[in-house]
């Protein structure tokens, strides 16, 4: 059996695009977490969050706006790479979420996206 590329934290409220990403990286050779709200995001960090290379994070969650959860991010594992998911133009998202590392668009390919963590975490 081949070493984790890197373990990544999907934060998204809709079980399909969690799906979606969980089996883009698990083939890819990820080990990955869920969240579909900021609790679950809360105990993800508690008890995983110095384990995490990186956070997708979808920006538009039901009850809380995707900055608060960056925000919460950031203060358990400052040193975690996030990439902001959304189908909203990538310069709205870096109006929302301005600190985040890259922002993706979910209507791109899977390839981008890969290359994207890629890129951040070296791999």
């Amino acid at each position: 059996m081949s070493a984790s590329k890197g373990n990544v934290l999907i934060v998204d409220d809709e079980i399909e695009m969690r799906r979606k990403f969980k089996k883009l990286l698990k083939e890819d050779g990820f080990d990955v977490y869920e969240a579909k709200d900021a609790l679950d995001v809360a105990n993800v960090l508690m008890r995983d969050g110095r384990k995490l290379d990186l956070v997708l994070l979808d920006i538009n969650i039901a009850e809380i706006n995707g900055r608060d959860i960056f925000d919460i991010i950031i203060g358990y594992s400052p040193n975690v790479k996030v990439i902001v998911t959304s189908v909203f133009p990538v310069k709205d998202q870096k109006l929302r979420v301005p600190k985040a590392n890259d922002y993706f668009n979910k209507a791109d390919e899977g390839p981008l996206l890969l290359k994207k963590i890629s890129d951040l975490i070296g791999f």
